[in-house]
């Protein structure tokens, strides 16, 4: 299983399932187009590495099809997929156990759920460099403009942290992020969800 984006991308690659595009692309609707086409056709993973205005690549496509998600979850088989998100579902929405053997299902389901404890990184990759208030400038990132319906670049599914002012506790949401400023963005979220309840708290503080 790959460790990290890199080897992950370099190991699609040497299966060939992994096409590099050097022609300057346009963030603003371009890639994605392109990428649209690929998805629909089942093609490759693709890797811009000449995108207009940006300093860094654009890696899209990497899981668009079972095949390489499989790939991504160190599987051989999509079965293993799908027993995966029967599994996961049992837990979304637990049901009382009708059967003895329903019992035991479940209890295999929480068995494996307890066995599978986060690891913990206190030196992460992630946070060698830290740039902070006016040293963000998130314009250097080759941010999307996928469709011509929408007001600008966006991060389709971002990751967002957010944390409770009281209780601490912390909160990860996937959002979609809009850039309106070199270093700040807005999020799209509704009001039912965790990242919302934790913003409005810090609001009342």
């Amino acid at each position: 299983m790959a460790r990290d984006l890199r080897e992950f991308i370099k190991q699609i690659e040497q299966r060939g399932q992994l096409r590099r595009i050097n022609t300057l692309v346009d963030p603003d609707l371009e890639i994605a187009e392109i990428s649209n086409r690929v998805l629909q056709a089942g093609g490759p993973a693709l890797l811009f590495e000449n995108v207009k205005g940006a300093s860094h690549p654009v890696a899209i496509n990497l899981l668009g099809t079972v095949e390489r998600v499989c790939w991504a979850m160190n599987m051989q088989h999509p079965q293993e997929l799908e027993t995966l998100g029967e599994k996961l579902g049992m837990l979304q929405q637990p049901k009382p156990p009708k059967k003895i053997s329903e019992a035991v299902d479940l209890g295999k389901v929480l068995f494996d759920v307890v066995k599978a404890k986060p690891g913990r990184d206190f030196f992460p990759a992630c946070q060698q460099v830290v740039w902070q208030g006016e040293e963000v400038d998130l314009t250097k990132l080759p941010l999307l403009r996928p469709y011509p319906g929408d007001a600008g670049k966006i991060i389709t599914l971002g990751l967002v942290i957010t944390k409770d002012v009281e209780t601490g506790t912390a909160n990860v949401g996937v959002y979609r992020l809009q850039l309106q400023s070199q270093n700040t963005m807005t999020v799209h979220w509704l009001s039912v969800r965790g990242g919302a309840r934790h913003l409005r708290k810090a609001a009342e503080a």
